[in-house]
């Protein structure tokens, strides 16, 4: 990107303040100043990095591409003479109001700066999306538990990668959303989720989405219901043996007395034999000598 080349007219303590505020600037490169002083206040530092200082607007003016002439001097005939001078594409802007849009500009930077090193510090994944859906943001974190790396993925647009997404739909829907599974592409890894939309004048302009890695609990409690499908479907099996229709499932039994149902169902779908005990004790995937055991702490004969 071309830098900004900018002149400074007026070589005072406004001039100097210019000159102090912009040698900063990455995008901006000060190409000339104008000392109608002759005393080249405040300038040591400038003729020091090599910026040309003259002594006369017609040298100023016709420096090569320059973009912005800044007026500092606050004299009339010097403002009227700049721009009588200046070629057609130069703009002429008041130290003024330049101070001002630099104040803001700077307000700008800091709060961005201050808002991405919030960001940057959080313990979950961010992704800011921008109106279009272009993904213009994530932090490290989302780099670090989702495996895929920052720049890869910023640049790319959330419809194209992840059309289901939460944040896509937020973005088509302009609606705030929370969930607890997604997974990115063909991940295995689910995340919880908030996505909420980024709202200017009442227009949506993005989506921020925060992602955290699925809590142990919801995992734990997923595992609780499916076992208690498990035991529940036992229990209608069990209800169907022969012998074992009497028994409600609702009943707490111990486990000792449902030991004892098992091995008495065994024993008389193989018999008591040697043989039919040998059996019992393979559908029941015991040793026999274990089987032997029960039988007798249960007195089973």
């Amino acid at each position: 990107m071309r830098k900004i080349k900018l002149a400074i007219i007026g070589a005072g303590k406004e001039g100097s303040s210019l000159y102090y505020c912009f040698r900063m600037k990455p995008n901006v490169e000060i190409v000339g100043i104008y000392d109608n002083t002759g005393k080249g206040t405040g300038l040591d530092e400038a003729i020091s990095k090599g910026i040309p200082v003259y002594d006369n607007l017609e040298e100023i003016a016709a420096i090569k591409d320059l973009d912005i002439i800044v007026e500092t001097t606050k004299d009339p005939q010097i403002a009227e003479k700049i721009r009588s001078l200046k070629k057609p594409e130069t703009q002429v802007v008041e130290a003024s109001s330049l101070e001002l849009i630099v104040a803001l500009g700077d307000k700008k930077e800091r709060t961005e700066a201050e808002l991405f090193s919030l960001i940057g510090s959080i313990h979950d994944a961010v992704m800011i999306v921008d109106r279009d859906g272009k993904i213009s943001y994530a932090n490290k974190v989302f780099e670090r538990i989702t495996g895929i790396a920052v720049p890869e993925i910023v640049g790319q647009n959330i419809f194209e990668v992840y059309p289901d997404s939460p944040v896509a739909h937020c973005l088509r829907t302009g609606q705030s959303f929370s969930g607890q599974k997604y997974s990115f592409g063909d991940s295995a890894k689910e995340y919880s989720y908030n996505v909420t939309p980024i709202i200017v004048r009442d227009n949506v302009t993005g989506v921020i989405g925060i992602f955290k890695v699925l809590p142990d609990i919801v995992k734990l409690m997923e595992e609780l219901q499916k076992s208690s499908s498990i035991i529940e479907g036992l229990y209608d099996r069990l209800g169907h043996i022969n012998g074992l229709a009497e028994l409600n499932i609702s009943d707490v039994m111990p486990i000792d007395k449902m030991e004892q149902i098992m091995l008495r169902q065994a024993l008389t779908k193989y018999g008591y034999s040697v043989e039919g005990k040998k059996r019992a004790a393979k559908a029941l995937n015991i040793s026999l000598a274990t089987l032997y055991n029960k039988l007798k702490k249960y007195q089973i004969s």
